[in-house]
């Protein structure tokens, strides 16, 4: 081919120099240069041809992706995801970047996107697109689509930013320092994953009763050991959603009620106890003010009267029971310089001002505040000054308080007593 190329090249040379003017051109020439031209239009094809054909052979996809392309332009390329993803619902808390190819001023990729409260992403240009339960692959369809109805050249990637669960497990777990909230750096979270996390104590755990509790409600309870057995599917938990392992102990309590120490709940270990036991669990009765013979023990089918004073043996109580034991009818004596002298019933210790004003208070015209006689259940006195220890000493049952009279001088009594010595003086007096 070339050493015809330089025949041709060689006769127009021959020819150019024939001619000597432009009135010299002859028919020859004219054809000669057209059978030139012809041929090198031939050499440029075929050149073009064999460059395109090795092009094809390197990269066959080329023209695929530009026929597909012009087909379908709703095309979304898999962006890169966590392997635990892939199937992972999207859920309020998450982040995400978007980089839309060819638009950089609606390029998300260096400030994440949070799905809001209400489930949904706001992003610039499409408005609000509906997050939650879809999965990144989804969510990323559906921008596309959106994008393509105003930027049809626009390709749409989305990337899931590494998302935090946060999951608070009470109950009989290990207590920490910083509190029972735990931070779970996945895709999703199980309740499995949490309880693992949390560290169960086994010998207080009811594991019959896990509740899982959700927007301030409870979400599902379940016996975690019939649903290892059954084979179900692992729950998935929510950001915030609260995990409760109850205590063995805390379906099994007894109340102790009334004229005892410290009334209130208190956990027992056995299926039954003794109502003795429960009294003294309750730090006893207070002396004097219960009446043990007259105390109760509630249940759901009634009252069962028991006497807490015999040593013949107790009541037996069962958790969710209650004892109740009643007061006794305890009684003082404010008696002496006072407005109205009684016995008065009371309900627990009372102090010697108190006792005073449930008489009536001081007789103003009689009373020597200064002197009082305090006497004792056991027959003890001792004398008190009521404006100094008024608001210091208590009064128990059976009691007594007396409030001495100031002493009085009766001058006509005086009087009477003076003349009469003086008469007696007198008559002494004169017939000594």
């Amino acid at each position: 081919m070339r050493e015809e190329f330089k025949k041709i090249k060689h006769k127009a040379q021959v020819r150019q120099y024939k001619i000597t003017s432009p009135q010299g051109c002859s028919k020859k020439a004219t054809k000669g240069y057209e059978k030139f031209m012809n041929m090198f239009s031939r050499l440029l094809f075929l050149l073009l041809s064999v460059i395109i054909l090795g092009l094809q052979s390197f990269s066959p996809l080329v023209f695929a992706e530009d026929s597909s392309d012009q087909n379908d332009q709703n095309i979304v390329t898999k962006s890169p995801q966590f392997p635990e993803t892939s199937t992972y619902k999207l859920q309020v808390g998450d982040s995400i970047v978007v980089t839309v190819e060819g638009y950089p001023e609606y390029t998300k990729d260096r400030v994440p996107i949070p799905v809001q409260p209400d489930g949904y992403i706001s992003y610039p240009l499409i408005g609000l697109i509906k997050a939650t339960d879809l999965t990144v692959s989804e969510l990323q369809t559906e921008m596309q689509r959106t994008f393509s109805k105003k930027l049809p050249s626009a390709r749409v990637f989305v990337t899931l930013m590494q998302p935090r669960r946060n999951i608070l497990v009470f109950g009989a777990v290990e207590q920490r320092p910083r509190g029972n909230i735990y931070v779970f750096e996945t895709g999703q979270v199980y309740l499995m994953h949490a309880l693992a996390a949390s560290g169960i104590n086994y010998e207080l755990a009811d594991l019959t009763k896990i509740a899982i509790l959700r927007d301030g409600k409870t979400f599902k309870t379940i016996n975690l050991n019939e649903h290892i057995e059954s084979g179900n599917i692992d729950i998935p938990l929510k950001d915030y959603d609260v995990v409760i392992i109850p205590s063995i102990y805390a379906q099994r309590r007894i109340r102790v009620i009334g004229a005892v120490t410290t009334p209130g709940y208190y956990p027992i270990t056995n299926d039954q106890i003794s109502a003795d036991h429960a009294l003294k669990l309750a730090g006893g009765s207070k002396t004097n003010f219960a009446d043990l013979k007259k105390s109760e023990i509630i249940t759901d089918t009634g009252n069962i009267p028991v006497d807490l004073t015999s040593e013949n043996g107790s009541a037996m109580m069962a958790p969710g029971d209650v004892l109740y034991v009643p007061l006794a009818e305890a009684k003082i004596s404010v008696v002496g310089a006072v407005e109205k002298p009684s016995q008065y019933v009371i309900t627990e210790p009372t102090l010697l001002r108190d006792a005073v004003a449930m008489a009536g208070g001081l007789n103003e015209e009689k009373a020597n505040p200064k002197k009082c006689i305090l006497t004792r259940a056991n027959g003890t006195q001792e004398e008190l000054n009521f404006n100094l220890v008024q608001s210091e000493v208590y009064l128990y049952p059976n009691d007594q308080l007396r409030i001495l009279e100031r002493t009085r001088i009766d001058w006509r009594v005086l009087s009477f007593a003076a003349s009469l010595t003086n008469l007696v003086v007198s008559v002494w007096l004169r017939y000594r």
